[in-house]
C-alpha cells in the first residue's frame, strides 16, 4: 500500500497506480460534495471526474502536502460552482423584506435530528438549485454570505434572503414528516 507522500509523488508523475489510490481514497468523500451540489447523481458524477481530471493535472502546484484533501475540496467546489453559474446566471434576486427569518422551533430541531442523513440529502435535492447551493455553502461548507457573494457574485442581502427561503423550504418539508412513535 502507497503512503501519502507516495501517492502525491506518484501523481505528479502520472503513476496510474497512484492516481487510482488517491482516487479510491478520497472519491467517496469528494463524491459527497459534488451530491451536495449537483441536480443529480449524473451531474455530480461529472463534477467527480472532471474534479479528478483536474487534481491529476494540478497537484504539482500543491505546497502544502498535508492540506492536500483541503486542496481537493475546494477544487470539487470550485468545479460545481462553475456548473452552477454556467447553467444560470446566479441566483434569482429576491426582496429581503419578503424572506422569512424567524428561527427554528426546538420541535423541528429535534425532528431534524432524528432524520438520517440520506432523508435530509433527498429534501436538498427538492430545493432550487440556487437555494440548494447558497445553504451549502452557509450551513455546511461555513462560507459568510460577504464570501458567497464572491463566489457567486450576488449582494449579500441577495444571500441571505436565499439562505432564508432555502430554510423555511427545508422546515417545510421537515414539518410534513409524519411524527415517529
Amino acid at each position: 500500500m502507497l503512503t501519502h507522500d507516495e501517492i502525491i509523488a506518484g501523481c505528479i508523475k502520472n503513476d496510474r497506480k497512484a492516481q487510482k489510490a488517491l482516487f479510491e481514497k478520497f472519491a467517496p468523500k469528494m463524491f459527497g460534495y459534488c451530491l451536495r451540489y449537483a441536480e443529480s447523481k449524473d451531474d455530480a458524477q461529472d463534477v467527480l471526474q472532471e474534479g479528478f481530471i483536474k487534481v491529476f493535472e494540478k497537484i504539482n502546484t500543491l505546497k502544502d502536502v498535508p492540506q492536500l484533501e483541503g486542496w481537493m475540496t475546494r477544487i470539487f467546489i470550485n468545479i460545481a460552482l462553475s456548473k452552477f453559474r454556467k447553467k444560470r446566471s446566479g441566483p434569482e434576486f429576491v426582496d429581503v423584506n419578503q424572506a422569512d427569518l424567524t428561527p427554528d422551533s426546538p420541535e423541528e430541531e429535534n425532528t431534524l435530528s432524528t432524520l438520517s442523513q440520506s432523508q435530509v440529502m433527498d429534501m436538498m435535492a427538492k430545493l432550487p438549485e440556487n437555494y440548494r447551493v447558497i445553504l451549502n455553502l452557509y450551513a455546511i461548507d461555513g462560507l459568510s454570505h460577504k464570501e458567497i457573494c464572491e463566489l457567486l457574485n450576488v449582494t449579500e442581502s441577495n444571500s441571505k434572503s436565499i439562505l432564508s427561503r432555502a430554510r423555511k423550504m427545508m422546515r417545510d418539508m421537515i414539518n410534513q414528516i409524519p411524527p415517529q412513535n
